[in-house]
């Protein structure tokens, strides 16, 4: 089922959910400790964003024994971008 688009700019509206991809893209695998940390916020804020952001399928997670390391889920945000051109009639363009 194709997510629709606001829901999607919906979760970049908020500028700690875009603060939260950014660091992890940067910073790769993620604890929402870390996240919280580097963010000044609190965890439950910093793990709200993130179930958020799940929900949407633009952060993943691997998990060990007692930790959730977060990823940018980068194949999800590029087909959702290029979906949203699609629909809008301009090109993507290709990597």
């Amino acid at each position: 089922m194709q997510q629709s688009h606001s829901l999607f700019f919906k979760m970049l509206s908020a500028k700690t959910r875009v603060k939260i991809l950014k660091l992890l893209q940067t910073e790769k695998d993620l604890t929402v400790d870390d996240l919280a940390g580097q963010l000044d916020l609190s965890v439950p804020t910093v793990s709200r964003h993130l179930q958020l952001l799940r929900m949407q399928n633009l952060v993943t997670y691997d998990q060990d024994a007692q930790s959730r390391y977060y990823v940018v889920n980068e194949e999800e945000i590029g087909q959702r971008v290029a979906d949203f051109l699609e629909d809008l009639g301009i090109a993507y363009p290709s990597p």
